[in-house]
């Protein structure tokens, strides 16, 4: 990103350009968390488990990337705001708004400390519901870049996030052996 800036200084074009790519790899890092524990019990793997064990700092790393990912919306906003600002809707703000809420809840409470103070019951709540709301963020972005394109780009990242639900979930399904069994 930085070497993005160099090259084309700081303008709209280069901002909107780190916009997506910190989009992006904000992606990549959230959906790595997301899942980790699912894939693990689905698929276990050296690469699971450690995907597992550093869970938390993977997290961590999806709201440092959201987090300029941010400082670059706000810097488009304020240095050149015409036409980002008027493309972008109130639902974008307010969806989005929300997500970074629970962006920032989530990181100051991954903690065991935290974890400890709320209980584990409330932790796992707000994980959970900021967990899918940011996943649903998420999946009306890559909708919308899907709709505008290029299709060939942006549908990969739809399909990552569209399969993220469905893995989170086959954890909690019994194996079919386990349902044949029980007939």
């Amino acid at each position: 990103m930085i070497f993005n800036f160099g090259l084309a200084g700081w303008n709209a074009t280069a901002i909107k350009h780190a916009i997506d790519a910190t989009g992006r790899s904000s992606l990549i890092l959230f959906g790595i968390a997301f899942t980790a524990s699912s894939i693990e019990s689905i698929w276990p793997s050296s690469i699971s488990r450690w995907s597992l064990r550093n869970r938390r700092w993977i997290g961590l790393s999806f709201a440092a990337s959201h987090f300029i990912h941010l400082a670059l919306i706000i810097s488009i906003s304020v240095w050149f705001p015409e036409p980002f600002l008027r493309e972008q809707s109130l639902g974008q703000w307010m969806f989005g708004g929300l997500a970074y809420v629970f962006v920032f809840l989530m990181a100051l409470t991954s903690t065991d400390r935290a974890q400890h103070w709320m209980g584990m019951k409330n932790w796992k709540r707000l994980h959970f519901i900021g967990g899918h709301w940011i996943w649903t963020v998420f999946l009306l972005t890559y909708l919308k870049h899907v709709k505008e394109g290029p299709l060939w780009f942006y549908l990969p990242f739809l399909i990552f996030t569209l399969l993220m639900i469905p893995i989170r979930f086959a954890k909690h399904t019994p194996p079919r052996a386990a349902i044949r069994a029980s007939i």
